[in-house]
């Protein structure tokens, strides 16, 4: 592996915190935006939204990692948060004009830039902080974007449901595109915070060729002929599955709880669901934050990848207590947290494995198969939790399937690192 000198530039990354989660915090709250708008014309936009967040991750994935070792990071970090406020501009403008296409096709192109945002985002963590800093910087980087997630989530549901309570029922894009305008007026001050980032040098030289756009196997390749690549991968990997399938457990376990609206219910009904549904996921991003928050701080000084085995059966452990424990209860959350938490320390150590060991010149290529890979995974963990459901498995035994795959999955990881 190709090693160099680096200069720590802590005044950079947390300016680079502070970019990515705004960058995530706009990126849920348009999207939820755009839900609690859907709710209100009487159109299911989740689905469809959802999947527009993962395609560009699926079908550019090879060209967004060659730009990022190809061309400066802190460049295309630049240009990819400058296209963000083009397009907050064109959905806000959507919104006002109440052109629900323009403003979808905005959205698109938000996620578009996103998927070009996380190889230069992810590969600058090690140019500004070096090997020996990357275990703390990448979780603190990922943890923040997690908590920005969940407030975007959660505050663009209260928003609109607060909106609409004050202004009347028929003011449904106005609800929607006055906090898009609030969000695209913060994105232009990232976009001027971006510019004071340092610039590096690529080290990547191959040049561009058509090839890119379907070279996802070629780059699977790379992260998978590598043994330390490889076991990280399927770690992170399968975090982002049990992230997306117990997301969607703790929403059929609300909706069991509270019931399902009668048809022709008030939509301002809906919405309130959609909104208490938020709250119980916010018991599980907690647990994330602090779990990422505590595995950052002891990875300071290097990698330490036995807090991945520790959240591994951490994981497992919280999801079995979750098959027994009723609903609403406080050690109901308490197990909800503790899945978040330990989950959060499990990714920590394997995120920072995976960036600090890919080649400085090949870093982009991987960070992006990883980003494919995460979301094929993501996807996967909709058709598992699908076919759990169609099966007659109720939320507290497809807990029980995720603690069994929890384990198996961590004794394999313990199985790869004790290899190495």
């Amino acid at each position: 592996m190709q090693q160099r000198d680096y200069n720590v530039r802590w005044g950079a990354f947390w300016s680079l915190v502070i970019i990515q989660s705004m960058n995530s915090l706009n990126e849920k709250g348009v999207q939820f935006l755009l839900i609690a708008l859907g709710i209100w014309l009487g159109a299911a936009m989740q689905y469809p939204l959802s999947i527009l967040i993962v395609l560009p991750f699926v079908l550019f994935s090879p060209l967004g990692g060659w730009w990022a070792d190809r061309y400066c990071r802190t460049r295309l970090l630049q240009q990819m948060v400058l296209l963000q406020v083009v397009a907050l501009v064109g959905m806000t403008l959507g919104l006002f004009l109440h052109h629900l296409p323009v403003a979808v096709g905005s959205f698109t192109v938000f996620c578009v830039q996103a998927m070009f945002f996380s190889p230069a985002k992810k590969g600058l963590v090690k140019d500004m902080v070096g090997t020996q800093h990357i275990g703390f910087a990448s979780g603190i980087l990922e943890i923040s974007s997690m908590l920005m997630l969940l407030v975007g989530q959660i505050s663009a549901l209260g928003i609109v449901y607060a909106l609409l309570a004050r202004w009347g029922e028929k003011a449904g894009w106005e609800a929607a595109a006055w906090p898009c305008a609030v969000c695209t007026v913060a994105a232009v001050g990232v976009f001027i915070l971006s510019l004071t980032l340092p610039r590096y040098k690529p080290e990547g030289k191959k040049p561009f060729h058509w090839s890119l756009l379907w070279e996802h196997f070629s780059q699977l390749r790379l992260l998978w002929n590598d043994r330390v690549l490889r076991f990280s991968e399927v770690g992170i990997g399968y975090f982002w599955l049990i992230a997306g399938a117990m997301m969607l457990i703790a929403l059929q376990m609300a909706q069991d709880a509270q019931g399902t609206p009668e048809q022709g219910a008030h939509f301002m009904q809906t919405l309130g669901q959609q909104r208490d549904s938020a709250m119980l996921i916010a018991w599980i991003s907690g647990g994330s934050v602090l779990g990422g928050a505590l595995a950052s701080v002891l990875c300071r000084k290097r990698i330490d990848t036995r807090l991945t085995m520790v959240g591994g059966y951490g994981m497992a452990l919280s999801c079995f207590a979750l098959v027994f424990l009723p609903y609403g209860t406080f050690l109901f959350y308490a197990a909800l947290m503790g899945a978040g938490f330990c989950a959060a320390g499990y990714l920590v150590p394997l995120n920072a494995l995976l960036q600090d060991h890919a080649d400085d010149d090949k870093r982009g290529d991987v960070i992006a198969a990883g980003n494919l890979v995460d979301c094929a995974l993501g996807m996967g963990a909709v058709i598992m939790q699908g076919c759990m459901r169609a099966a007659g498995l109720t939320p507290q035994w497809q807990c029980a399937v995720l603690a069994l795959t929890s384990a198996l999955v961590t004794l394999y990881l313990r199985r790869a690192i004790r290899r190495g």
